[in-house]
């Protein structure tokens, strides 16, 4: 019995990542997403019955097997791809002390009055962080 109930949140792992990547090959049709992805329609349709590994399941658990700091940037990198950022979020008296933080490294990096590619990254970290500090649980009210 335990061990059943121990493979229920892989199972309901696999099944999230599984929904999702169908829903992006659904989108757009197994022909121009494989096409998209150089990858054969064979190959997508394999991945959708559980053949081949999910791309989304292994894209997450390289993530969690990475260093915190590490998967954060690759997630962030994958956002700012998308147009967006990422912004993890961390309890409510952490959020302030890291936005305290990470703004004061802004204005630091920003103070030569040159912004180059490392101001960018310390501003965008200073955003996150403030952003963090808005959505903490303690401080969200649902009116």
């Amino acid at each position: 019995m335990e061990e059943i109930q121990k493979d229920q949140p892989s199972q309901r792992f696999e099944s999230d990542c599984l929904e999702h990547f169908a829903a992006l090959v659904e989108s757009v049709g197994v022909k121009r997403f494989s096409a998209a992805m150089d990858l054969s329609t064979r190959q997508v349709n394999r991945i959708l019955n559980g053949v081949q590994p999910n791309p989304i399941e292994r894209l997450i658990k390289s993530l969690q097997s990475a260093e915190v700091e590490v998967g954060d940037r690759t997630l962030d990198f994958l956002c700012g791809e998308m147009g967006g950022h990422f912004v993890r979020a961390i309890n409510d008296s952490d959020a302030m002390l890291n936005a305290v933080k990470e703004c004061a490294e802004a204005i630091a990096a920003i103070s030569d009055g040159k912004v180059d590619e490392s101001d960018r990254r310390e501003i965008r970290e200073a955003i996150s962080a403030l952003e963090s500090v808005l959505s903490a649980p303690s401080r969200r009210r649902d009116d």
